[in-house]
């Protein structure tokens, strides 16, 4: 089964040694993260194996430290989904996302309300709709450009696939 890692997303390969010691980029560490993000979506890590990877991919400064914390990331079956499937997949897991920060957001601002109305003996204002709302538009704009997120995932797939497609030409040009 190929890996999920698209090493090519890298400046340099970081699992080979000559350029394990090259300083890594921005791009680098981004890269790092989507394959990490990726994997955290698809069951392959826990939150807390999601954070530690993360956060050492966030303060590599060296190639070959990517190389450790990606290795061991499997993809999901080779071109088991079409890129519109894979694309309302990548939405559904995002408006997952904003939904659950609205009920996180919702739920902890409106247990601090309460918890200050009871201390004090007075039911206050129900000041937490101000950031619930807030939290909520995000929420609402996904479910509402439902169409417009889904072309956008599938753009992103398509050009990840295009130039994964143009490495594999180099590589089998080079062969």
């Amino acid at each position: 089964m190929a890996g999920l890692v698209r090493w090519d997303g890298f400046s340099a390969d970081p699992r080979r040694t000559e350029v394990a010691g090259v300083r890594a980029s921005d791009g680098d560490r981004e890269t790092a993260v989507e394959a990490l993000r990726e994997a955290y979506a698809d069951g392959r890590l826990d939150r807390t194996e999601f954070d530690r990877r993360s956060q050492a991919a966030l303060s590599a400064t060296l190639l070959g430290e990517f190389a450790p914390l990606l290795q061991d990331l499997e993809a999901p079956a080779p071109a088991a989904l079409s890129v519109r499937d894979e694309a309302v997949r990548r939405y559904r897991r995002e408006t997952r996302d904003a939904r659950n920060a609205v009920l996180t957001v919702g739920t902890m601002t409106t247990g601090i309300w309460g918890a200050t109305s009871v201390f004090n003996g007075d039911v206050y204002f129900f000041w937490p709709i101000f950031p619930i709302l807030g939290v909520g538009v995000g929420w609402l704009m996904q479910v509402v450009n439902r169409g417009q997120r889904i072309e956008h995932h599938e753009r992103r797939i398509a050009r990840r696939l295009g130039r994964r497609r143009d490495a594999d030409r180099e590589d089998d040009g080079d062969a």
